[in-house]
């Protein structure tokens, strides 16, 4: 009969094995996940969150939503739209356009995006047209994506 129980108690070492390596396995394909935005000190109010996610494609997803951010005319003078911009971490990338970021008269944005980008800067920016090509207004939030 002790072979019984070393057989049980194999079974079950190995079945705590797999057990581990699965859960390891999932881990890595985690779900959504939340980063706020740094608010700039000029515009105390505004907040702001982006949800990481990633696609079927291996690309990342962002779901942008900020609050209490006043017009872009109010923020900077000349401005007419906020930008969202993404950037590589590696020194010299340059900042892409994600598009506008468009804020309703209860001063909530919402914005929904896809980057192959992996680990970057995230931030938005006040602009005088949502065809710049390169931000030049101050930055008003980000953020530092890291995705696994």
């Amino acid at each position: 009969q002790p072979y019984l129980k070393e057989g049980f108690m194999r079974s079950l070492l190995k079945f705590g094995f797999m057990l581990v390596a699965v859960l390891s396995v999932l881990s890595g394909c985690a779900g959504p996940s939340q980063v706020r935005l740094t608010g700039n000190p000029d515009i105390p109010g505004a907040e702001g969150v982006v949800t990481t996610s990633t696609s079927n494609d291996g690309n990342t997803k962002l779901d942008i939503s900020v609050k209490h951010l006043a017009p872009p005319e109010k923020v900077e003078p000349g401005s007419s739209v906020f930008m969202v911009w993404v950037r590589g971490l590696d020194d010299g990338a340059q900042a892409a356009s994600q598009g506008a970021l468009m804020v309703n008269s209860d001063l909530i944005g919402e914005m929904e995006t896809v980057t192959p980008l992996r680990s970057f800067e995230l931030f938005i920016t006040p602009e005088s047209s949502h065809t710049v090509t390169a931000p030049t207004g101050k930055i008003l939030l980000s953020a530092r994506i890291e995705m696994k």
